[in-house]
């Protein structure tokens, strides 16, 4: 409720302030020296965001690209190659305060609001209120303090979504997601597992957080896919996952004892390093589905029809990957808990046939 009011209050303030100070949709600059980049919620749209980042640093290879994003999610941009500086960003007043004061003398020359929280945007107004491009939808009650509103509710896809605003600002095409895996990081996983690593594997996101579980595929779905494979390929199975799904890795674990449980074990980083070696990844509409497809391991999605493949899956020019999503029934149910148990077995084994030759 507190936080509410405070947005209430916030988006007032805001109001009156663009009476006297109002955005101005001043031509951008053709030559930015610097570039601050809004992306600040989570993992899987941080990976998203790393397109139109992409596309922004080739629109202006000389430019300084600043991203500013939460201090959970710098691990992510920190393996963009072309992120020349991150600066973490809280929902704290301070952390806000503490980034004014950072570009106070030297304000950058264009602002790009991304995925990003509320109290994101008043920073963009103020950083400068002459070249503030960001989504309407994105920016939401906010959306009126931007000089550059970009519409973007006609692009499905998420990635497409990010690409639109970049290209608002003069970014170019470019071709997907980017993450690139530190050689030293490799390396530092294969020491690790040693035993594991040196033999073909493919790796199963056992699910995502809690608040939108019904996304995940249920324990039943894993096992029967598990000795599937095993029955007929000489892949090692990798569980991932983090604290959420604990109780998931366990089960799975439990009723596959050849699977190598590693829910809970390994950082973002330790999980990319793994996808960078492994034969593919299976995984449903989790950041770490967002990790594969950046990393380029080919990937099965499994998605659920709320998240179609139009929306969240891999684009039409990413090579390797494959989809299968759960059929929409005819009548929606309220509750869509458990759906996922609907996914056709037959259709993911396929896809998996497709993979693995």
């Amino acid at each position: 409720m507190w936080n509410d009011i405070t947005q209430f209050l916030n988006r007032w303030f805001y109001r009156g302030a663009v009476l006297f100070f109002p955005p101005e949709g001043k031509l951008l600059p053709a030559d930015p020296r610097s570039i601050l980049i809004f992306s600040s919620t989570g993992i899987g749209d941080a990976l998203v965001d790393s397109a139109a980042i992409e596309s922004l640093h080739r629109a202006y290879p000389a430019a300084k690209i600043i991203v500013c994003t939460h201090h959970r999610r710098m691990s992510v941009v920190s393996h963009h190659p072309h992120v020349d500086e991150i600066i973490p960003l809280s929902k704290s007043p301070l952390s806000q305060l503490q980034l004014l004061k950072y570009f106070w003398k030297q304000r950058p020359d264009i602002v790009i609001g991304l995925h990003l929280n509320a109290e994101a945007v008043p920073l963009g107004y103020l950083l400068n209120r002459c070249a503030f491009v960001g989504s309407q939808e994105e920016c939401r009650e906010m959306a009126f303090l931007l000089s550059h509103p970009v519409v973007t509710q006609d692009e499905r896809h998420m990635v497409k979504i990010a690409l639109k605003v970049a290209e608002r600002a003069g970014g170019v095409a470019v071709e997907g997601m980017i993450y690139q895996v530190k050689p030293e990081e490799v390396i530092a996983l294969r020491q690790r597992f040693p035993e594991w690593t040196a033999k073909p594997y493919l790796v199963m996101q056992t699910g995502g957080g809690k608040t939108l579980n019904w996304r995940d595929w249920p324990v039943e779905g894993y096992t029967e896919t598990i000795r599937w494979v095993e029955a007929h390929y000489p892949h090692r199975v990798i569980l991932t996952g983090g604290h959420d799904n604990r109780e998931a890795g366990q089960a799975i674990a439990a009723a596959c004892p050849n699977v190598i449980n590693l829910v809970e074990k390994t950082t973002l980083e330790e999980t990319a390093a793994l996808l960078d070696d492994a034969t593919l990844l299976v995984s449903t509409d989790t950041g770490v589905m967002h990790l594969g497809l950046a990393i380029g391991c080919p990937t099965l999605s499994l998605l659920h029809y709320r998240n179609p493949a139009a929306a969240c899956g891999p684009l039409d020019f990413s090579p390797g990957h494959e989809v299968v999503e759960l059929p929409r029934p005819a009548v929606v149910p309220a509750n869509h808990e458990k759906e996922m148990g609907n996914i056709p077995m037959d259709a993911v084994k396929a896809a998996l046939v497709r993979m693995l030759g």
